[in-house]
């Protein structure tokens, strides 16, 4: 509480640039009652914030400037503020809504997140037991599988995406070529 106005917030992970926009219609819905849902989300080099009707400056922005002096990404902050009847200022605001938005960040703690791929390879038989062996000694795969068929082996391998080149050439040298890329999509974080 400042000044007999609540703040509640909460600090989520982005799976998507998009992923705010559910959940902030969700805090609108469950929250009508408020007077403002401040936001700001930063994914990559994309940075985005609203005040939602507070003093151009003085809630959004404060919000951000948190999320970039912590150094964090792929990260939403919401702020949801129940108007108390006495108005805080410009710079009472900026300092609440900064203030509860590490607090929130402080809760949620920290988890990295690295760039993944989904990568679904097409192998002859031959080939099927060395890649496997090098997938499982490699820290850089989260998984892998493979089934077969009258074609060979579909082997799908997920990995980080700091790993695709040394990957690109490992299932070249581990097939003499013959290992060919069927699909490869990005996973989320």
């Amino acid at each position: 509480m400042v000044k007999a106005s609540r703040f509640l917030a909460l600090a989520l992970p982005l799976p998507s640039l998009d992923g705010l926009e559910p959940f902030l219609a969700e805090r609108r819905a469950a929250y009508s009652a408020a007077s403002h849902h401040v936001w700001a989300l930063r994914w990559g080099e994309v940075m985005r914030f609203s005040d939602d009707g507070e003093p151009g400056g003085t809630a959004g922005r404060p919000v951000l400037e948190v999320l970039l002096k912590r150094d964090l990404d792929r990260v939403g902050v919401v702020v949801t503020r129940f108007f108390g009847g006495t108005k805080l200022g410009a710079g009472g605001l900026a300092r609440a809504y900064a203030g509860v938005a590490a607090r929130a960040l402080d809760a949620a703690g920290v988890r990295r997140v690295e760039d993944r791929e989904r990568w679904r390879v097409r192998l002859p038989y031959a080939a099927v037991d060395a890649v496997l062996r090098h997938a499982a000694e490699d820290a850089a795969v989260d998984r892998v599988d493979a089934g077969y068929d009258a074609a060979g082996a579909l082997v799908t391998i997920d990995l980080r995406s700091d790993a695709v080149e040394r990957w690109r050439r490992a299932l070249a040298d581990l097939t003499r070529g013959q290992a060919r890329l069927v699909e490869r999509f990005e996973l989320d974080g």
